[in-house]
């Protein structure tokens, strides 16, 4: 698949290899989008689950100069309801050029018109303003908010001062944090 700025292809092994050399986010709210330390063998395994699975498809994203700078997960297809969930993450060093939404337009004009699906929903953490401009660009819209069991934010980060607006994506109870999510989703539009 190409588009205007990037090609996507399956998933190769070589290339969660090439993640591995991906930038790090350093604000402790996107660290979860960071590619985790691994071993070979923990690449091989991590490849071997996501390529393996029957309800899955996974692509790599790469720009102009043929660098690997994308991953996108196709996952919980469902064929006779004709949906799927999307997940997607970049290079935090090629963010904000336009790369994510035209990949994700090449993404919806496969998912749509080669996979024959109509529906495709994703996950977005509410604090995560450019993904949600990014997906709204696509065509997304909210459908619902929900929170859910942060899996990394730490109570001193939550806890620090610097992050004055944590209330508003953030909640902690019985010393967990809770995050705040928007559910979007794009449809097919018939003509």
């Amino acid at each position: 698949m190409k588009g205007s700025k990037v090609k996507i292809r399956l998933l190769r092994y070589e290339d969660v290899l090439e993640m591995k050399n991906w930038g790090k986010h350093d604000d402790p709210l996107f660290k979860d989008y960071n590619f985790p330390s691994l071993n070979d063998d923990e690449v091989r395994s991590w490849y071997n689950y996501r390529s393996s699975r029957k309800d899955s498809r996974c692509f790599s994203v790469f720009d102009e100069e043929n660098r690997m700078i994308g991953y996108i997960n196709i996952r919980n297809i469902r064929k006779i309801m004709r949906t799927a969930r999307l997940g997607i993450v970049f290079d935090p060093t090629v963010l904000n050029k336009g790369y994510g939404s035209d990949a994700i337009m090449t993404l919806l004009d496969y998912f749509f018109n080669d996979m024959k699906m109509n529906t495709l929903y994703l996950d977005v953490a509410k604090f995560n303003k450019r993904a949600i401009r990014c997906y709204e660009k696509c065509g997304f819209r909210v459908i619902r908010q929900y929170q859910a069991k942060h899996s990394d934010l730490k109570e001193e980060t939550y806890n620090d001062e610097s992050y004055v607006w944590r209330d508003e994506f953030f909640s902690i109870r019985n010393n967990i944090i809770y995050c705040r999510y928007y559910e979007m989703k794009v449809q097919k539009k018939i003509i």
